[in-house]
């Protein structure tokens, strides 16, 4: 009795509330600004749409007039997994189903006086969504079988010119997250396979965190642009998470008994999900008044996700930390933009390091580093221009990532992903 209730809370807690990790490296979405996007995700020295509320707010005291930013990028991911032995042994091959997925972008900015600019958005900065198919016989299945975040972001901005080289930023952020996860539960019988004897559901509704920014950008002259950003880590405090439990029957008289007995009640539980410190650094080159050519490096603070607490409030006793490990990361990307009289074309590239040791390389993330390749397309129109629509397309090539035989699960092989991603934004300015 004592071993089945062992083996189904840590069962539980492997996939438990888990960090609710994502893309790219770690559970972070980069995917904030169609333009920039384009150029291979680089803005932070010369964003010129009221996406740099997202990439550097300090620009927005370069940005005229009251602008409003409407976007968002359609995520499709395709992921395979080939195991190897003991578990879940070779030839094993699994695959997750083909999901899409929309974050949406809504940016608001405004020059109130020649030295001041506010803006205000939403985005939403993180994310998970990851199904394995045929979940009832998916080798994984007692890990996870089913995981979803949601993160909205809500950011409140405002800029200064210090003079007409030097701006500066500062602002707030408000993060709300969801989780939910799903997974089966197995019960070892007589030494042979085990037996699928539950289900387990863990949620949690939309619950706050709070953070910081700032910026600075630097224009020396006209060929040249710098700047830098700061975002802050956010800290979510689950306390309304709920865990269900139920049961599967097998027909076995003796096992449904003793699972019938043992299940654990449905209750409350508790954990703490942490979003990581972001610092990006770039600079931009105008070879010509057509041409912009930008670099940007972003260090991102992985390694706050040390572990994961799981308070469960019924069963006090059988609350546990597991242990993640995940390193600190960062990318590195380069873009260029071409102006022309009717549109302009843009491209770009960047390199993205994985942030989870191999250790936590499990189903419900094998993340792994990845090549992005972009090709973006722009074009204004109207009265003056004041619209502007934007596209890019984006081919994220991930890494093999193999376990190496330390998955903290015991569940190794090699995963292979690709990600295909599209975006597009419409702006008006007045």
């Amino acid at each position: 009795m004592r071993r089945f209730r062992t083996l189904l809370t840590a069962a539980v807690v492997c996939a438990a509330l888990s960090p609710t990790p994502a893309h790219p490296a770690g559970y972070s979405i980069y995917e904030q600004g169609a333009a920039a996007l384009g150029m291979g995700g680089t803005g932070t020295a010369a964003v010129h749409d009221a996406s740099a509320l997202f990439f550097n707010p300090a620009a927005m005291t370069r940005l005229e007039g009251t602008r409003l930013y409407v976007g968002g990028s359609l995520l499709a991911p395709s992921t395979s997994f080939a195991g190897v032995s003991p578990y879940s042994g070779y030839g094993t091959t699994e695959e997750m189903k083909r999901q899409y997925f929309f974050p949406p972008t809504l940016y608001l900015t405004h020059r109130c006086k020649e030295r001041w600019a506010v803006g205000a958005g939403i985005n939403s900065p993180y994310g998970l969504g990851i199904e394995w198919k045929d979940p009832d016989a998916f080798s994984g299945r007692y890990i996870v079988t089913k995981g979803e975040l949601q993160a909205l972001n809500g950011n409140l901005s405002a800029a200064y010119a210090v003079n007409p080289r030097w701006s500066v930023a500062a602002g707030a952020d408000l993060m709300m997250a969801k989780v939910k996860l799903h997974k089966h539960n197995p019960f070892p019988w007589g030494g042979g396979d085990p037996r699928d004897v539950a289900e387990t559901d863990l949620k949690s509704g939309f619950t706050p965190g709070a953070g910081w920014n700032a910026a600075v950008s630097f224009a020396p002259n006209e060929k040249w642009k710098l700047g830098a950003f700061y975002r802050s880590k956010v800290v979510v405090k689950v306390d309304d998470g709920t865990a269900t439990f139920t049961q599967r029957f097998t027909g076995d008289t003796i096992i449904d008994s003793v699972v019938t007995a043992n299940l654990p009640p449905n209750q409350g539980v508790s954990t703490v999900l942490r979003f990581p410190a972001i610092w990006s650094a770039g600079i931009a080159y105008h070879p010509t008044p057509a041409w912009t050519l930008e670099g940007d490096f972003n260090f991102f603070e992985w390694s706050l996700f040390r572990d994961l607490p799981i308070r469960f409030h019924t069963t006090t006793s059988q609350s546990t930390t597991v242990l993640e490990d995940y390193d600190d990361s960062w990318q590195a990307r380069f873009g260029a933009e071409h102006r022309l009289p009717n549109f302009t074309y843009r491209f770009g590239y960047y390199y993205d390091k994985a942030a989870a040791p191999t250790e936590s390389v499990t189903p419900l993330l094998p993340d792994a580093g990845r090549h992005g390749v972009s090709l973006g397309f722009g074009r204004s129109f109207g009265t003056d221009n004041r619209w502007t629509v934007d596209a890019y397309e984006l081919g994220l090539f991930v890494q093999d990532r193999s376990t190496d035989g330390v998955e903290r699960d015991n569940y190794n092989g090699t995963y292979k992903s690709f990600v295909n991603i599209a975006g597009f934004s419409v702006a008006y300015r007045w």
